[in-house]
């Protein structure tokens, strides 16, 4: 009788170590949750009140029965892929601030799995656990990911799309390739659904995906038919809402070409792509707004300096025809995947005028981020250097505590504003208060 596969990875020390640290890293995300960040701020609390009125009438707050999109505050709207997932969580744990922030940060955990799962299929075990460990450890997803709001939906479709896109290209039964040929197009329309700055990437990921597979000869010019059909069919719905007048007028109040010549909006678009990947950015200080990133470290942080120098520093040696590193076959495909993904991410983001860096609308960027940082991580692990791997090994442990600490100790205090933290303290004591109709409607109705 064969051993599970949990008590072969037992007998592994090295793997011993990674599933123990994934359990802390799962842990204190669990238990850091109700302490940060503060109170719901109005927009989560307008949320809140879809969900409440959804699971109690199946309506939205304004009434509509079953909607597909529901209009929020600033002219935004709780998109579908959001709102029925967090109902059917509410109907079982509740209306709380708690539980509703609960489900992002089940949501976020779930997709840092399926991004393990793909590096799993691409490099064996211990990357899937590695990638684990370095997602849970990203401080891009970790604030983003304990706020009750839509976009957390885009790194998980996003995820979905990279399993599917990896199924195809690793394995070759039936029902892997039958898996992969369903989640991919499926899991590109959803993202699309998910998050108004994915309208462009999604497809532009899609065009990407199916061009690699047919140069692979993964699949056939029937299976992109086929895809094709599928997408466009659930797309449907999606293109209808989008070419509302509302919903033309929002988008292109925030566009960069919004009173802005041609030359203009893409020389904006340029330099919002160079401060979204811009070194600061990524790893010592991250987004301006408190409720995108915590001000302590960038968006990868600190413990990702050492992978990305090592992958930057094989790139260039490699243009120069001076490298002796060795990488996988695997591995140069994936820094492939990584970096194109990564890109088409920020598009969505780059294109819009309104307070960049803007990390939150290029959130569907970390899972390749992920992907990068994971095929360095390996790389370092199987060096000769002990002195490379416990270095990195300590600084990856010094900026996850660090970390860690400031967003329990220091962040809620100076992120009381972000948090409409006074305002909802004289909302919950039964103070007169000039505050969002929706938001008050959340507190009535809890």
């Amino acid at each position: 009788m064969k051993p599970s596969i949990f008590k072969r990875l037992l007998s592994d020390k090295i793997a011993t170590g990674l599933i123990v640290a994934i359990i802390v890293l799962v842990l204190a995300r669990v238990l850091i949750l109700p302490l940060s960040p503060p109170g719901f701020y109005v927009d989560e609390a307008a949320t809140g009140a879809h969900v409440v009125a959804m699971v109690t009438h199946q309506t939205n707050a304004q009434g509509q029965v079953w909607p597909l999109f529901s209009q929020s505050l600033g002219g935004g709207f709780t998109t579908p892929v959001y709102l029925y997932p967090l109902s059917l969580w509410s109907a079982i744990f509740g209306f709380s601030e708690i539980a509703l922030r609960a489900f992002s940060q089940f949501i976020t955990i779930i997709t840092i799995l399926f991004i393990a799962l793909s590096m799993r299929l691409w490099l064996g075990k211990r990357a899937g656990l590695i990638a684990a460990i370095v997602g849970l450890a990203l401080p891009w997803n970790w604030l983003q990911g304990s706020i009750a709001w839509d976009p957390v939906m885009a790194p998980l479709m996003v995820s979905l799309a990279i399993f599917g896109f990896s199924l195809l290209m690793t394995r070759t039964s039936f029902e892997s390739r039958l898996s992969g040929m369903v989640l991919l197009p499926t899991s590109l329309i959803l993202l699309a659904y998910s998050y108004p700055p994915y309208w462009v990437s999604a497809p532009i990921l899609f065009i990407g995906a199916y061009i690699a597979l047919f140069r692979t000869k993964h699949i056939t010019f029937r299976h992109i038919i086929y895809s094709c059909i599928m997408a466009m069919a659930l797309a449907i719905p999606l293109l209808m809402f989008i070419l509302q007048p509302n919903t033309l007028n929002r988008t292109s109040k925030i566009g960069i070409f919004h009173d802005a010549t041609i030359l203009q909006g893409i020389g904006l678009f340029l330099k919002n792509i160079g401060l979204l990947i811009n070194p600061v950015f990524l790893f010592f200080s991250g987004d301006p707004n408190l409720r995108h990133s915590i001000g302590f470290q960038g968006m990868l942080g600190l413990a990702a300096l050492i992978p990305v120098i090592i992958l930057v520093w094989f790139g260039v040696r490699k243009h120069l025809r001076k490298n002796t590193l060795f990488l996988e076959k695997n591995e140069l495909k994936l820094i492939a995947i990584g970096i194109s993904g990564f890109i088409i991410c920020l598009i969505g983001s780059a294109l819009t005028n309104e307070g960049q860096p803007q990390s939150l609308r290029a959130c569907g960027a970390w899972p390749f981020a992920v992907i990068l940082l994971t095929v360095g991580w390996c790389f370092i692990l199987r060096q000769k250097s002990r002195w490379l791997k416990w270095v990195t090994i300590i600084l990856f442990i010094i900026a996850t505590l660090t970390y860690s600490v400031d967003l329990v100790l220091f962040f809620p205090s100076r992120s009381i504003r972000a948090f409409d933290t006074p305002e909802r303290n004289r909302i919950l004591s039964g103070q007169p208060l000039k505050y969002s109709s929706f938001g008050l409607k959340y507190y009535e109705t809890r």
